[in-house]
């Protein structure tokens, strides 16, 4: 263990079966947080099982961005190959859940084109641009979808965990407040919503209704704006902190532990700390655990 005064304390793991080296920073203080840098399967390892009050996630999104890290999750060549490598990771977080607790997954759709490879850059993200995609591929990416569908993806990978023992108990709307509308969505409507599904493991679990918010009328409709960026300082793509603050607010019990295993510049683990909750986060990119670490309490 590597100690700095004034910042984290780092150190390397490894994972017993692989031999996979993964990096691990964390504070000294209370409440207390810890940075994975590795695959989120083998980094979830080393976690203890049923240690795990509340998970708050939203994974790469299918063929949306490339982070130039081998082997992250969000390029597959199918849907099914998608679906199956976030099946496999959440398998993990439910055995590091405790018994009562909660998962809130945060999952965006994507379009199949078909119409081969994109010309251009892409003025929003650098960590668009990908040659020839597979949902640009001819073939219907193997299901039979027909060009310009969108996928179905959030549903797709919540079937397929429900199929894997989860409980589903709501699927919550995310209305993306004050949004930017889509210039590419010229023959429909923009999208405005995103999907977080709230999973649990076992029929009795924590949910405190009362802190539920009372948006206009429905209370699976979170009117949220949301992040535009990190003020230039790391190129993900955060989700926003009151996202997560209502997530923890009706999931997790007070000074409870709070996992993230797609953490990228740390939101989650960052609100659940200040929220007085201790907190682990994961991610594959090694300059987004760097990142996190620096912006932390130590």
């Amino acid at each position: 263990m590597q100690l700095v005064l004034g910042q984290p304390q780092h150190r390397v793991l490894t994972h017993s079966a692989t031999g996979r080296k993964i990096q691990e920073w964390q504070n000294a203080s209370t409440p207390s947080w810890r940075l994975l840098n590795g695959p989120a399967k083998e980094s979830l390892d080393l976690l203890e099982d049923e240690s795990i009050d509340c998970a708050v996630t939203s994974p790469p999104y299918f063929w949306l961005r490339d982070y130039k890290v081998d082997g992250q999750i969000g390029l597959e060549d199918s849907v099914d190959g998608y679906v199956a490598a976030l099946k496999e990771v959440m398998e993990k977080v439910r055995m590091k859940l405790r018994p009562d607790g909660v998962l809130f997954l945060n999952l965006g759709d994507t379009y199949y084109s078909g119409k081969g490879e994109p010309h251009g850059p892409d003025k929003k993200s650098s960590k668009r641009r990908f040659g020839l995609r597979a949902v640009d591929k001819s073939g219907g990416l193997g299901i039979g979808l027909q060009r310009k569908s969108v996928i179905g993806i959030p549903w797709r990978v919540a079937i397929a965990m429900c199929l894997d023992n989860w409980v589903l108990r709501a699927p919550i709307i995310w209305h993306r407040e004050n949004c930017l509308s889509e210039p590419s969505a010229k023959d429909r409507p923009s999208r405005s919503y995103e999907t977080v599904f709230m999973f649990v493991k076992s029929r009795k679990y924590y949910f405190n209704k009362e802190n539920l918010p009372n948006d206009n009328w429905a209370q699976d409709v979170w009117n949220i704006a949301p992040t535009r960026n990190n003020n230039g300082a790391i190129d993900t793509a955060p989700f926003p902190e009151e996202l997560v603050e209502r997530c923890l607010a009706v999931g997790c019990k007070a000074g409870g532990v709070v996992l993230d295993p797609f953490s990228g510049s740390g939101t989650t683990v960052r609100v659940a700390v200040r929220l007085g909750r201790s907190a682990i986060g994961i991610d594959l990119n090694r300059d987004f655990c760097e990142y996190a670490a620096g912006i932390l309490p130590v």
